[in-house]
């Protein structure tokens, strides 16, 4: 597909905002710089959420015309990833307390989506780690859709800094998270596609399409840099359009798996974090909406 076929469809994805973009800020600031910029979805911390007050939270977002199209939190943050799967199971026995409440408020929110992260490596073997992750994904899944919620589980697909005493592998590629989750045997868990990891992954467009119509759940976008993708971090993560990730192609794919929803600039760029954070968001929006046309990625 061309760069201006490409643009026919991608005019259907809905920009959207991470707080992580705009990180420390109060949630009532960032939902009024997010709305200010112009976006029409976010995503947010339930944790921050409930602390605000749902009810006082859903009157702020219909005054500023914002939707939440997902929610972090579904697990309180751990020590290795914000969502901790695979932590001992005395911590996660202690992450499941409040689940319901937590679920809860996402649907008072009208969020239909909860966030998680699979853990690329573990203390774990492989196949025992899988078989933890399988465990935990039904579970969570199964709640959160007493509560019309589906869990988005990403992959990570970077390689460098983790940490060295998680030495087995886990799922670091679309293509192994979409046969863990075929082997879940539950239909409310899908994928969040993260184009920082798809890159960093290879940018292979069949990992898109093979995920199939429904599947995509929630897609983060952030542009990666030129070079060696093998070795890159989350702390090089760019503006999507300044770098080398070919948006029309990944657009392409999106739009062939059957996905037409959100796409959240998702930032832990240190530079780009220090610059004001009207600026962020002024930047991020631009970003979200004029990349998927760029034939070549480069700086504006």
């Amino acid at each position: 597909m061309s760069a201006a076929a490409t643009s026919d469809v991608t005019g259907q994805f809905v920009p959207c905002l991470n707080p992580a973009t705009l990180t420390g800020l109060p949630l009532p600031e960032f939902l009024a710089l997010a709305a200010g910029a112009g976006f029409p979805t976010v995503e947010v911390s339930v944790q921050q959420a409930q602390a605000y007050g749902t009810a006082r939270l859903r009157d702020l977002l219909q005054e500023l015309g914002v939707r939440v199209a997902a929610a972090s939190g579904i697990l309180p943050a751990g020590p290795v990833l914000p969502a901790p799967l695979l932590v001992d199971p005395d911590t996660y026995r202690t992450c499941l307390d409040g689940l319901d409440d937590r679920l809860e408020a996402m649907a008072a929110l009208g969020c239909t989506v909860a966030t998680t992260v699979l853990n690329p490596r573990s203390p774990l073997g492989t196949t025992r780690a899988r078989a933890l992750a399988r465990e935990r994904i039904a579970q969570l899944a199964t709640a959160a859709a007493a509560h019309g919620v589906r869990l988005a589980v990403e992959a990570v697909s970077i390689r460098t800094g983790l940490p060295p005493e998680l030495p087995h592998p886990v799922v670091d590629s679309l293509p192994q998270l979409a046969e863990l989750l075929d082997d879940t045997g539950t239909d409310h868990a899908g994928v969040l596609v993260d184009s920082f990891h798809w890159a960093a992954a290879g940018a292979d467009p069949t990992h898109l399409t093979a995920l199939g119509p429904g599947r995509i759940l929630h897609v983060q976008i952030a542009d990666i840099p030129a070079g060696h993708t093998a070795s890159v971090t989350d702390a090089e993560r760019l503006f999507p359009g300044d770098g080398a990730l070919a948006w029309p192609a990944f657009a392409d794919a999106l739009v062939r798996a059957g996905y037409d929803g959100p796409v959240s600039v998702e930032l832990f760029n240190p530079t780009l974090r220090a610059l004001p954070a009207g600026e962020i968001a002024r930047l991020s929006h631009r970003a979200a909406t004029r990349c998927w046309t760029l034939a070549k990625a480069g700086p504006r």
